[in-house]
Order: C-alpha cells, then sequence, then structure tokens
C-alpha cells in the first residue's frame, strides 16, 4: 500500500497478520510445549483495507496511501480473520501489533531501497 501499487489493494481486503518475531517465538514455543498437537494458526491481528489505510495514512503521512473513502470500490475476496485462540489456550502470547509490523517492515524497505 506504501507503493501506491492500487492493483495489489484487493489482496488487503481483510489482512491476518503476524511480526515475523512472534512467529518465531510461536514455532520455539510449540516445540517445547508438550501437549501440542495438530495445526495452529498465528495471526495477532486482522485488519480492513480502510483500517490499514487510516492508519498507514495517519503514521507515514509521506507515502501516497489512498484514504479510507477512496478504497470502498475496491473488489476482491474478502478472507475470514484467522483464529489464534487455541494457540493463546496454551499460554502463548504475541508482543507485537500491527504498529511494530509496519514501524519495521517499512525501516527497512527504507534502508535497503525499496521505499
Amino acid at each position: 500500500m506504501c507503493t501506491g501499487n492500487q492493483s495489489e489493494y484487493s489482496l488487503l481486503l481483510n489482512a491476518s497478520m503476524v511480526h515475523i518475531d512472534d512467529l518465531a517465538r510461536a514455532h520455539i514455543f510449540l516445540l517445547e510445549y508438550p501437549d501440542a498437537k495438530g495445526r495452529y494458526n498465528c495471526s495477532s491481528d486482522t485488519i480492513s483495507l480502510e483500517k490499514l489505510s487510516e492508519f498507514l495514512g495517519g503514521k507515514y503521512p509521506e507515502f501516497p496511501i489512498p484514504s479510507p473513502e477512496s478504497l470502498g470500490e475496491i473488489k476482491g475476496m474478502k478472507c475470514p480473520g484467522l483464529s489464534s485462540k487455541k494457540l493463546l489456550e496454551t499460554g502463548f502470547e504475541f508482543k507485537n501489533g500491527v504498529e511494530e509490523m509496519f514501524d519495521g517492515a517499512i525501516q527497512c524497505c527504507k534502508e535497503k531501497g525499496y521505499l
């Protein structure tokens, strides 16, 4: 969304997200959790395209983020949010939210020259 590539907006209609550090911690946690069985979803946040636009536009005004109102016409498959209930019931706790995810990602992209 920070690059202004509107062709990718339909992929973000309802995005489940997790910080890479939380994902790595969850893997280690489950390897050490004796009662771990089956598959676990690992998603700390689900955010709509409009909420993402509102967040990024407010935090990063230097990027061409469209207004939430202008995104109502975007069509695409709106995936249901992922539930991490099973993971959370083991005692795992997420340490990072959407703000930390994007702060780290945008800083890294700036350092690498992608933004």
